[in-house]
């Protein structure tokens, strides 16, 4: 399935409620119960990566009732704002933000939201993850805490995914769902030959999936370099060298082919247009004009002024 976002602001108030019903009783399939007359606000991203199912929610004070139907699915749901109680065993078990819970669906289970909450929920077939943990189905018991190291890697390995717009192909779906697999094992409890597969797999993608992301964010600035980022994400220059050779490449490279994508977003954009292309430059973090612009040719085979003067739809070459 393709990335779905929804949100009750593009729905009238009155039909609100019939809406998320429809919607997240759909997603959890259950019984969905308001719990307070106050106008519904609600917004759900979901998106599924072959056989792994990711849906971050944001629900207004609900209960949702689900019937036992052994589907064969964990839920690890992810509470990252707000609280309430889940019972699934016949006894009630207190919600807070930054816990992980495992939900079964072999049993009847009542989940009450009591206040307005953000959770993350990632479906994990059953037959893919109990056989790699340790204790198996024993490991679902626990509730695990976001602050762990592991399980923030899993959580922002999901939202990346759910960031991300493009097009996932197959490959990419096997291989992402193939790392949330890996991550979750970790996180659970895993047997011995799993751990040596998470942390070489899951753990080192979603450490460079991690970095990525921060790279995006501190584009402009100067003091974005290997070590700085080694610093703030506690890793070695060496380790995050070796993430990126896994995709043969560089930490450098990506940051110039970064900085270079977000420049031709810049040149693109009509709001900027009286911006000077040096001023853009800079804004995406070059501090040399003259090497911003032989590098910016021979990636894109055209001036940053042919671009800037570029119509949409024309044919852009991208050198690697």
């Amino acid at each position: 399935m393709a990335l779905l976002r929804f949100s009750t602001d593009q729905v009238p108030v009155e039909q609100r409620r019939d809406v998320v019903e429809a919607a997240y009783g759909a997603h959890v399939s259950g019984a969905i119960d308001f719990l307070d007359e106050a106008p519904v606000r609600a917004a759900m991203v979901l998106r599924d990566v072959a056989n792994i199912h990711i849906a971050r929610l944001e629900t207004p004070p609900v209960q949702i009732t689900t019937s036992p139907d052994d589907d064969g699915t964990l839920y690890l749901s992810i509470t990252q704002a707000g609280g309430g109680v889940i019972d699934a065993r016949g006894a009630e078990r207190q919600v807070h933000s930054g816990d992980i819970n495992v939900l079964r669906r072999e049993r009847r289970c009542v989940t009450i939201a009591a206040e307005p909450s953000h959770l993350l929920n990632i479906a994990i077939p059953k037959a893919v993850l109990v056989p790699r943990l340790r204790a198996g189905t024993d490991s679902l018991l626990p509730t695990h805490s976001l602050a762990s190291p592991v399980a923030r890697l899993l959580q922002g390995y999901a939202m990346t995914l759910l960031m991300d717009e493009r097009a996932i192909t197959p490959a990419e779906e096997a291989l992402f769902s193939a790392h949330i697999i890996d991550l979750a094992a970790l996180l659970l409890g895993p047997g011995r030959d799993a751990a040596e597969q998470a942390k070489q797999q899951g753990v080192r993608a979603a450490r460079r999936q991690a970095i990525k992301a921060d790279v995006a964010v501190h584009l402009s600035e100067p003091e974005l370099s290997l070590d700085w980022i080694a610093r703030r994400h506690g890793l070695s220059v060496p380790y995050i060298r070796a993430l990126f050779y896994d995709e043969g490449s560089s930490f450098t490279d990506h940051v110039m082919h970064a900085r270079l994508d977000h420049v031709r977003t810049l040149l693109l954009d009509p709001k900027l247009s009286g911006r000077t292309i040096a001023a853009l430059a800079l804004m995406a973090g070059f501090g040399d004009i003259s090497w911003f612009n032989q590098v910016f040719r021979r990636r894109f085979g055209m001036t940053p002024s042919d671009m800037r003067a570029s119509k949409p739809g024309d044919p852009v070459s991208q050198n690697p």
